[in-house]
């Protein structure tokens, strides 16, 4: 069986893509891929034929039903529909969930069609209400250290750097909750803010992951994993500020966090800013702030990602960030831009600190620095990502990721900022020479 051009070029990464966006990514004319994709070349209905294998239909005691099937290309909506009726069942009388994940092991589609099931009030039976709980405000938790250390004299402020927790989940066929989140990582940063008592904390972004409210290709998986992830975000927050109750904590909106205001102006323009009656300065019901209950902790939230940046001083910024070098330091390509401000920035999970020094306007020499704390997230593919991989039950294919887990501080004062990065592996750092560990 010949293979086309595209057949032999084809990864996950590139069938994600639009036509036009493969065939620049390739090096090839888009009619090879549209040829490919439209299924009129020999590779493609050779592997279309292979549909069998990893297919699956359960029917669960609930009366809800999930179904796999596998396809050359992706299906819609409607086609999930036209599947439903082939089962017997009325598409217009059934509620269901929808998602897809590319073929880990070649070309095409696992498509996933979980929780279907009449549509309340279609078997002549009163509404009892949503079928799906309605995402809300985190479940408030109380956090008590019972031993806390006082906090240490310091003659420089000391700054605690945290970046993408990528908090979130997958939901399983068991129903368990696979984790994008480290959560050795995370009690490791808890535990350097328990012993270092920082005057301020900063998460660069990229608090939550909000898988379901992205743009990017949705896994069946991701359903009804939003009000878990900010569940497990406020529990962490409510530790760090129990941790540190003296802190000042500050989370810094990342592009993923932004998920969610874009998701409701596109779905839901008319709820877009909505807030409690009588509370003109409250956050809207919708926004991360609120449904994270950050006000109840005392933590500040910067929004309007890509501009939100907290100030150390009048040098030393902290941002999410938007570059992502993959074949060299993102972070000289911040000192390179603007040499005479010192950046944090997470956003590509990688540990790094880059120095610079350039001429003054009076000849002297003016030094900075950009620093990545690293990541808090899991390292190996449970995160979504371009280089991830889903196997036909759902699960993610473990894969390694040029990302380190670590952690960063910065002494500093109205002038000066001196950086320091520690690595987190497998659930533990070394700093001082003294050994955190989960």
């Amino acid at each position: 069986m010949s293979i086309c051009k595209y057949g032999a070029a084809w990864t996950p990464n590139t069938e994600a893509m639009t036509s036009r966006q493969a065939a620049k990514f390739l090096g090839m004319g888009k009619s090879a891929i549209n040829a490919h994709r439209s299924g009129k070349c020999s590779c493609e209905q050779a592997k279309a034929a292979d549909t069998t294998a990893g297919e699956s239909e359960t029917h669960n005691v609930d009366g809800s039903s999930n179904y796999v099937r596998f396809s050359a290309h992706a299906w819609g909506y409607e086609d999930y529909r036209k599947f439903i009726a082939t089962t017997g069942q009325d598409p217009d009388a059934v509620t269901f969930s929808w998602g897809w994940t590319s073929n880990a092991t070649g070309s095409g589609f696992w498509n996933k069609l979980n929780n279907v099931r009449p549509i309340a009030g279609s078997d002549g039976k009163p509404e009892q209400g949503p079928e799906w709980p309605v995402v809300q405000q985190a479940a408030p938790v109380a956090v008590t250290i019972a031993e806390r250390p006082a906090k240490p004299v310091r003659g420089m402020k000391l700054a605690l750097k945290g970046a993408d927790t990528q908090i979130g989940f997958r939901r399983l066929a068991d129903g368990s909750l696979d984790p994008f989140h480290d959560d050795k990582a995370m009690d490791v940063f808890v535990q350097a803010a328990l012993k270092m008592q920082p005057d301020k904390i900063q998460i660069l972004g990229d608090f939550l992951d909000l898988a379901s409210q992205g743009q990017f290709a949705q896994e069946a998986s991701f359903a009804q994993t939003t009000q878990p992830a900010l569940d497990r975000g406020h529990l962490f927050l409510a530790t760090l500020r129990a941790a540190c109750p003296d802190a000042e904590i500050i989370v810094i909106e990342g592009n993923h966090d932004k998920r969610m205001q874009n998701f409701i102006e596109a779905n839901a323009l008319a709820a877009f800013g909505l807030k409690r009656a009588g509370l003109p300065e409250s956050w809207p019901v919708m926004s991360l702030p609120y449904l994270l209950r950050l006000d109840e902790l005392g933590i500040q939230y910067v929004d309007a990602y890509p501009a939100a940046t907290d100030w150390d001083n009048d040098n030393t910024r902290n941002i999410h960030g938007t570059k992502a070098n993959s074949r060299g330091s993102t972070t000289a390509q911040y000192v390179f831009e603007l040499p005479h401000l010192n950046t944090w920035a997470g956003h590509t999970h990688r540990v790094e600190v880059t120095y610079r020094s350039v001429t003054g306007a009076r000849g002297e020499a003016v030094e900075s620095y950009s620093a990545n704390p690293g990541c808090l997230c899991r390292v190996d593919g449970a995160v979504p990502s371009v280089n991830g991989a889903i196997g036909a039950d759902g699960t993610a294919a473990r894969i390694v990721e040029n990302w380190q887990q670590g952690f960063g501080i910065a002494y500093y004062n109205d002038t000066e900022s001196w950086p320091y990065v520690y690595r987190i592996r497998n659930g533990v750092a070394l700093v001082d020479g003294m050994e955190l560990a989960a």
